[in-house]
């Protein structure tokens, strides 16, 4: 990760990057595609009826996560970029996230939101690998830093009204992310994000997780905190070091 990569996640809030390892990615590809039974993800459409979906997502969910060292796989995607972000110190989220949106898939939208909103660390970033080309309304969208700081300050004024309304009224500022297969997205959770209905003719399938410094605040209470939503992936040296020296930290390893 370079400067001019640093000042693009500074002014937009997110970073289209090239994977790091594209045997890992390979990895995480084939296990879904053996787990929902689709040789091709992007038609996948064509195989499963929307009301299959869930049980194979299921599946896929869970193969993913008995990936042998799955947390390494995964952060040898974007490790520099991630490094370069957070610092040394990096925790991961104990779970990989898996989504699967087929064309005219109500059942699949996700509507307006922030991560930050729903408890998450402002401090965290969200690491989104599409398995299959992402574009238009297959993908996902993205409000800029100050379009959301504009409709966070909005929300209030649509409590009764919704999220979908408030989207509706902003939705021309929206910007639906092209992240290739071999591509990937790092975006803060302040952030608005979501996605629409899925009107191309290729299905989206893509695995997000989120990342964070093990140093940085989090909440006291709730379960969006270290060693329960987060465990630790990797610490420096002057960590381990300090570390062995308060014997009163030790828990928190």
């Amino acid at each position: 990760m370079n400067f001019n990569d640093s000042k693009i996640f500074l002014e937009k809030g997110y970073i289209v990057f090239k994977i790091e390892e594209k045997d890992n990615l390979e990895i995480i590809k084939n296990t879904v595609r053996d787990s929902i039974d689709v040789e091709d993800l992007a038609l996948a459409h064509k195989r499963i009826k929307n009301n299959e979906i869930n049980p194979r997502r299921i599946d896929a969910f869970k193969n993913l996560n008995k990936i042998n060292n799955w947390e390494n796989v995964y952060y040898s995607l974007s490790s520099k970029y991630l490094e370069n972000l957070l610092g040394p110190d990096i925790a991961i989220q104990s779970k990989l996230n898996l989504s699967i949106q087929m064309p005219y898939d109500k059942s699949s939208i996700l509507d307006l939101h922030t991560d930050s909103l729903s408890g998450q660390s402002v401090f965290e970033i969200v690491s989104w690998t599409p398995l299959t080309d992402s574009y238009h309304s297959n993908s996902m969208f993205i409000f800029s830093p100050e379009m959301s700081k504009e409709i966070l300050n909005d929300m209030p004024n649509f409590h009764k009204s919704g999220m979908k309304e408030l989207f509706e009224k902003y939705k021309k500022e929206a910007e639906f992310i092209e992240v290739k297969y071999g591509e990937g997205l790092i975006f803060s959770p302040t952030l608005f994000h979501g996605n629409v209905l899925n009107e191309t003719n290729k299905t989206r399938i893509s695995i997000n997780c989120r990342f964070k410094n093990i140093f940085s605040h989090e909440a006291k209470l709730g379960e969006r905190r270290l060693g329960s939503f987060y465990r630790i992936l990797k610490i420096s040296e002057v960590t381990k070091l300090g570390l062995s020296y308060r014997d009163d930290l030790i828990d928190f390893l």
